[in-house]
């Protein structure tokens, strides 16, 4: 019985350390509505007294209804004085009834997730009334994979994981992503991360068949992370 105590007690820690986003720097999605058209800003705020050095990646998702999903990506390094806050960027989206969009706002201190924001905009099922969700709605943010790759081998990976990944429903609770980073000589790293969370990595090749093995092994890596997961909120519940 003690053993699973110490077993429980470690597992709400880890839970609770993974939820740290939002503290010293906060992510945050503005928006103004005119007709169907919504501009959106995406800004940074610095709660710190320190000087900070970070990216940001700015996504919009759109599935139509007929389930396609596109998206578009805006990213950029940028600088936060002491208590600063900062227009990273900004865009305009036509707002259709039939489509759901989701905007997305990561904010990274180096590799980490430091900041994270996002609105989803779809038709309330039966109201001819818009629903605007955002980070506070108790609404979990699901099955977003994202993409920073660098060479063709990088998205044919990419393209192999985002279709096993939608095929087999994972959909997940936390992000995704897909990064590529350059190694010795003309060669890359690819990088699956659950946030801040190394999933599996491996040297980019241009072998569709190498890729589409590496993809499959990534997507089992994933479903297990995800399971696991799950099995310690419930164990979390429990105790």
């Amino acid at each position: 019985m003690k053993t699973l105590m110490i077993i429980s007690i470690f597992s709400i820690t880890s839970y609770m350390h993974g939820q740290f986003t939002n503290t010293d720097v906060i992510a945050k999605i503005k928006t103004e509505r005119i007709d169907d058209i919504v501009s959106i800003t995406a800004e940074g705020i610095n709660t710190t007294e320190v000087y900070k050095s970070l990216r940001y990646v700015f996504s919009v998702f759109r599935t139509d209804a007929t389930n396609n999903v596109s998206k578009n990506n805006q990213e950029g390094r940028f600088t936060l004085e002491s208590n600063e806050q900062k227009k990273l960027s900004s865009t305009s989206i036509g707002i259709d009834k039939s489509d759901k969009v989701v905007v997305l706002l990561l904010i990274y201190e180096e590799d980490k997730i430091v900041g994270k924001d996002r609105l989803v905009f779809h038709e309330k099922e039966n109201k001819n009334e818009e629903e605007v969700s955002n980070p506070d709605d108790g609404i979990e943010l699901r099955g977003i994979v994202i993409e920073e790759t660098k060479t063709k081998p990088g998205k044919d990976f990419y393209d192999f994981f985002y279709t096993s990944y939608t095929l087999n429903r994972i959909n997940g609770v936390k992000i995704v992503g897909v990064y590529e980073k350059l190694s010795f000589g003309r060669s890359t790293i690819i990088q699956v991360k659950i946030e801040d969370n190394l999933i599996h990595e491996f040297l980019g090749k241009p072998d569709l068949e190498y890729l589409e093995q590496m993809s499959k092994t990534a997507i089992r890596k994933v479903y297990k992370y995800f399971k696991n997961l799950k099995n310690q909120k419930n164990s979390i519940f429990q105790y």
